[in-house]
């Protein structure tokens, strides 16, 4: 703590690669995944790629600030009413700046043409992966080119090219926010007022579109995010005896 003023910081920088995620991973694979079926287990390779859980970049700030007003502190530190209403304010903050999740592009079994016998085996099939323009012409209602795809020839007996984790989702940008004071009633007895806000800001962070080639919705952002506070703003206000 500094004039009022505790900040702390950190920035990641990761890249994580393994093939022990299975052909079409959504969460981290768990420590002990054998049995889990696979489109290709003589090519073990095949599903070697990002993640999904690990956020290439991720920042994240945590800070409080003491507002200079009131008894004790730079301005306004004469006492009386200006101190009751206008001293001993601070303010806290969680900022967290992530790029998306990794994630990777598959075609349903009905859908598949490839003859790889996928449906009855229990596994995920990938479509073929035609382009690396994969966000060309980016938006809401195309956050992944759907042309960079196409479905495995009919009849071509191998599987999809695509890899696990070529795509990356949308990112999330999250400020929450903290305001509280300590109204002293006497010398024993005080009473906190604190207002905390999720997503102050307000800013729209998007949850992972649909990655499933053959769906109507593949690459279509819709749904805000639900974790990590970055869903729509929120607010809630609390008062606390201290004795």
């Amino acid at each position: 703590m500094s004039h009022g003023l505790y900040v702390d910081a950190n920035y990641t920088f990761a890249k994580s690669l393994a093939d022990n995620q299975g052909d079409n991973p959504t969460a981290f694979a768990g420590e002990v995944n054998y049995g889990i079926p696979i489109a290709d287990r003589f090519h073990v390779d095949s599903d070697y790629g990002n993640v999904e859980g690990t956020r290439r970049q991720r920042f994240l700030l945590t800070g409080l600030y003491q507002l200079p007003f009131g008894q004790g502190r730079t301005f306004l530190n004469t006492g009386g009413w200006k101190n009751t209403v206008l001293g001993g304010w601070q303010m806290t903050t969680v900022t967290l700046l992530e790029t998306g999740p990794w994630l990777t592009p598959s075609i349903s079994n009905s859908f598949d043409q490839s003859n790889t016998n996928v449906v009855n085996r229990g596994a995920f099939s990938r479509p073929d992966q035609v382009s690396n323009n994969i966000y060309r012409g980016q938006s809401r209602a195309q956050y992944f080119n759907l042309a960079a795809f196409s479905p495995t020839p009919a009849d071509a007996g191998r599987f999809g090219n695509a890899g696990v984790g070529v795509l990356q989702g949308p990112g999330t940008e999250a400020v929450s926010l903290g305001l509280a004071k300590v109204f002293k009633v006497n010398e024993r007895v005080g009473v906190r007022f604190e207002s905390t806000f999720t997503n102050v800001l307000n800013h729209t962070n998007f949850a992972p579109p649909a990655t499933q080639i053959d769906n109507p919705t593949f690459g279509v952002l819709s749904a805000p995010q639900t974790a990590e506070n970055a869903g729509n703003r929120t607010g809630q206000i609390a008062l606390r005896v201290d004795f």
